[in-house]
């Protein structure tokens, strides 16, 4: 089934409505509950890091099964992922390795920005190799409507958008005057969309999967 088929694209309109109908029902809860729910470490963020993590056990299982033949890589760069959401970034630094401060700050051992800055650098460039070796291919496979490009695309579209909501609440204090709490709509909006970056990973990789044993059993049946 093309990504453009209708049938794919009620996939992405119910995960939108699941998403509207989640931010909505967050922000009418009572606000101290809301508030409970988007906080850092709190539930919503709690299952954002889990989706990582399920995203790494899928990938450990069809690699191993032989559905596919990606790699750890990308479970790797996940798994990652779901650590930054749990903050475990913050915890064996002195603070906050994406801050600014943290390079420059007297307060941080020199030996540690030496190790962090090493650490980085060999994940950006570990990363863009990685992606000078896939993004071709899924370019070539988003121009022939293969479903699960388009779920990586929605997951980064994701990424990008809650980063732009990131600490912009007077956007909708400009947008919608008749908020109440701009403040709280503005980062339930952002944790619910980051919740769903993993959900857009997980279901390209089933799509992924699928598509590739589909395409195996067609060509086993035509040799036969």
């Amino acid at each position: 089934m093309s990504a453009l088929s209708p049938g794919n694209n009620v996939s992405f309109v119910k995960i939108a409505a699941v998403y509207v109908l989640l931010v909505i029902g967050i922000y009418l809860l009572p606000d101290h509950i809301s508030n409970e729910i988007v906080k850092e470490n709190g539930p919503v963020e709690i299952l954002s890091a889990a989706g990582y993590f399920l995203f790494c056990i899928f990938i450990i299982h069809f690699n191993y099964i032989g559905a596919i033949k990606t790699g750890l890589t990308p479970g790797f760069f996940m798994f990652l992922l779901g650590l930054r959401e749990l903050d475990f970034h913050v915890r064996f630094t002195t603070m906050g390795i994406f801050k600014t401060k943290f390079f420059v700050s007297p307060q941080v051992p020199f030996s540690e920005k030496i190790i962090v800055t090493l650490f980085i650098l060999s994940l950006i460039v570990y990363g863009v190799m990685y992606l000078r070796r896939t993004l071709p291919g899924l370019k070539k496979d988003l121009l022939g409507g293969r479903p699960y490009a388009f779920s990586i695309i929605a997951a980064v579209g994701c990424i990008f958008v809650s980063k732009l909501l990131d600490g912009n609440s007077k956007i909708f204090e400009v947008i919608f005057p008749m908020i109440e709490n701009p403040s709280l709509l503005s980062r339930t909006m952002e944790e619910c969309l980051e919740m769903f970056i993993p959900v857009f990973f997980i279901r390209a990789l089933l799509q992924y999967s699928w598509d590739n044993v589909q395409r195996r059993a067609a060509g086993n049946h035509v040799k036969v």
